[in-house]
């Protein structure tokens, strides 16, 4: 069995839910551009690109053409402005999601380094609203790499800030995408609820999931 020595968490869905902020800041910029929006299409959301997002809103679930790539940006640059605006006023009791801290301070004590690997731009702006940054060794985000997940990337520089081979560490996701993008770079999985399930273990919440859990799925 290989021993335990860091844990990747994906960010958002996993330690913290900020899904509630993004929804509401796709549905206003869906209001403002007369395009049908809901619950379903937000949550296939979850660890996808903005550009796609943006082509899935006006071409499949509105049955228009998608703008030019460019139209694309400023769109989804306006919808991350209103996301930031909501972000502004969002405390812990607002993100952290339960049990998060609990595993978190778990690790700690057992010398395990925890990581946050994110295709987020935000990312560092929703730990330090989230208040855990302190129980992080290291963030890698959207900013670090240039390809998004399922492309193994974010998950091989997360390893070598944590300074361990893919042997000796698992991941933490609560998308699909997140689930292959761990497998490609050698990463046993752990998925965080109902859409992840081709990973080695599946949790229906963090506050389920144990360090014993972890080290178990290295056996």
């Amino acid at each position: 069995m290989a021993e335990l020595k860091a844990v990747l968490f994906d960010l958002d869905g996993v330690l913290v839910d900020s899904h509630r902020l993004h929804y509401r800041s796709w549905q206003q910029l869906a209001d403002e551009l007369g395009l049908h929006f809901n619950e379903q299409l937000g949550d296939r959301y979850r660890g996808m690109e903005r550009y796609e997002c943006m082509r899935i809103m006006f071409e499949e679930f509105n049955h228009r053409p998608a703008p030019d790539r460019r139209t694309i940006h400023e769109l989804t640059e306006r919808k991350n402005a209103y996301y930031q605006k909501l972000l502004e006023h969002a405390g812990p009791e607002d993100l952290v999601l339960p049990g998060s801290v609990e595993l978190l301070e778990a690790l700690r004590a057992a010398q395990i380094t925890a990581v946050v690997a994110s295709g987020s731009k935000n990312a560092h702006q929703v730990i330090d609203h989230a208040g855990i940054r302190g129980y992080l060794d290291a963030v890698v985000d959207r900013y670090d790499v240039a390809e998004t997940k399922p492309d193994p990337a974010i998950f091989r520089v997360a390893l070598d800030k944590a300074g361990v081979p893919a042997a000796h560490a698992v991941g933490v996701e609560d998308a699909v995408l997140g689930v292959e993008s761990l497998h490609r770079a050698g990463i046993k999985a752990i998925g965080v609820g109902h859409y992840v399930k081709d990973a080695d273990l599946v949790v229906d919440a963090i506050r389920h999931l144990t360090v014993g859990m972890m080290r178990r799925v290295l056996e």
